[in-house]
């Protein structure tokens, strides 16, 4: 069923067959069935058999009120993502002043408790937001529409030196992300205080870098926060739980590690494409030109491919955490971070298979699961050291802030695809560079030299 099908469809229930007070009682167990299951079991893995036996219906019955789970999850986005717009009509005015920090500080607060309301939702619908994915072209209308409304608020407010538009698609990226880091506790001990408080002076900052200091107070504990290993971490995964799938190839000849290398790279181009529950083995001997034969030669199955590709992330993973924090200070460092940022994003879009199921935490197995664990330990470490080097006349929370970093890097790439800011590596690694050098590096005059390439424009009302 397409996506506009779905949408004509939201509303089957108003006008189904099925009426009166014991059928929307009926239709509304299935939405708080449905809701319930999406939370203990997750979109993919629920049936719509799972739901109406929570009911106590029948796949029939159930039928006559709503045509399948996604259209059920389609009316359930309707309602939170509608939430997430009515935010931004609370938003007050923003600026370089204590009222306008003050302002920004309590509607952070209010997205969070939106956030906590519907966080089932949210969870969720990060989980099903992929490229290929049947409900994508829906996200990438809200995602639209929010920047549209947000953008209307910055305009107003005088945001500097940003296009007003990307400027919003960076807030949903690193607020929604990090919200929904404290919904799958990977917040590394910190309190929702410290992580809003330290979320509040980045989106400050990024918005209006001349934020005088005194300005950004703490509203929780100040200073650099407490050094913390992040709960991702479990015992040394950092190596690689999974190290040695690479190595099984290793001794084999030139045209096999090719028929390999091919399998691979189909396999990582699927999976960034969709998600890995609906990717099949077919998908990727398809994707790959070869046979069935052929490709379960060398894997078991499709996971096995998946944590061969994971295990070779997790590898350049390294290589890129020790090329950032070694980028060098001073006047050099502008061009260093932004060719660092286009290697990450074309790094990033190519193993989003990867980083989506790291992020996810699923499937469920254990080598997988590691790897994802010592990766996010590699990078929050080297986010730490980067930061850490950063005088700053104010209070910030440094775990806090290598969270929000990460969260910026994880998310963004993704997020701007099929969107109207759907752009070249090079261009979003600007976009990307302003708002770490602004928010994150405490917008040191050496280090934001260059100005954005894109003028902020007038928004269209």
């Amino acid at each position: 069923m397409s996506t506009g099908d779905l949408l004509r469809r939201a509303s089957y229930g108003a006008t189904s067959p099925v009426v009166g007070q014991r059928g929307a009682r009926t239709r509304q167990a299935i939405v708080d069935a449905a809701l319930q299951l999406f939370a203990e079991r997750g979109f993919h893995a629920t049936l719509v058999d799972d739901i109406a036996n929570a009911v106590g219906i029948s796949r029939a019955a159930l039928y006559q009120y709503f045509e399948s789970k996604e259209q059920l999850f389609v009316e359930l986005m309707h309602e939170s993502g509608a939430a997430l717009l009515r935010v931004v009509r609370r938003l007050g005015p923003l600026g370089p002043t204590a009222a306008g920090y003050e302002n920004l500080h309590w509607w952070l607060g209010e997205w969070a408790w939106v956030y906590d309301k519907y966080s089932t939702m949210f969870v969720q619908w990060a989980h099903v937001d992929s490229p290929g994915a049947p409900l994508r072209p829906l996200i990438v209308q809200f995602l639209d529409a929010y920047a549209q409304r947000m953008a209307e608020r910055m305009v107003a407010s005088g945001v500097e030196g940003l296009d007003p538009e990307a400027a919003a698609m960076v807030l949903l990226a690193v607020v929604n992300r990090t919200n929904y880091y404290r919904h799958t506790s990977t917040v590394r001990g910190l309190s929702d205080e410290e992580v809003l408080d330290t979320l509040a002076t980045v989106a400050q900052l990024v918005l209006f870098p001349s934020t005088p200091a005194e300005v950004i107070v703490t509203h929780g504990p100040s200073g650099p926060g407490r050094l913390r290993s992040t709960p991702l971490v479990v015992g040394s995964s950092r190596g690689g739980a999974g190290a040695g799938r690479l190595e099984r190839f290793a001794a084999m000849s030139e045209r096999v590690q090719g028929t390999v290398r091919q399998l691979l790279e189909a396999g990582a181009r699927v999976f960034a494409a969709n998600s890995f529950h609906v990717t099949s083995v077919d998908d990727v001997v398809t994707e790959a030109g070869l046979g069935r034969g052929t490709f379960y030669k060398y894997f078991d199955d499709k996971l096995d491919l998946l944590v061969t590709l994971a295990e070779e992330c997790a590898g350049r993973l390294r290589g890129l955490t020790d090329a950032f924090t070694g980028l060098p200070a001073g006047p050099e460092r502008p061009a260093a971070l932004r060719a660092w940022l286009v290697e990450f994003v074309q790094f990033h879009r190519r193993y989003a298979g990867v980083f989506r199921v790291w992020t996810e935490q699923e499937p469920r197995d254990p080598i997988l699961q590691a790897m994802g664990r010592g990766a996010a330990d590699t990078i929050l470490e080297a986010f730490d050291e980067v930061l850490g080097r950063v005088p700053r006349p104010y209070g910030f929370c440094l775990p806090a802030g290598s969270l929000l970093l990460l969260a910026l890097l994880e998310r963004l790439p993704d997020q701007v695809l099929g969107t109207r800011h759907d752009t070249d590596p090079t261009e979003l690694a600007e976009l990307l560079a302003i708002t770490i050098e602004r928010g994150f590096l405490n917008g040191d005059t050496a280090v934001i030299s260059r100005a954005p390439r894109r003028r902020a424009r007038t928004v269209k009302r």
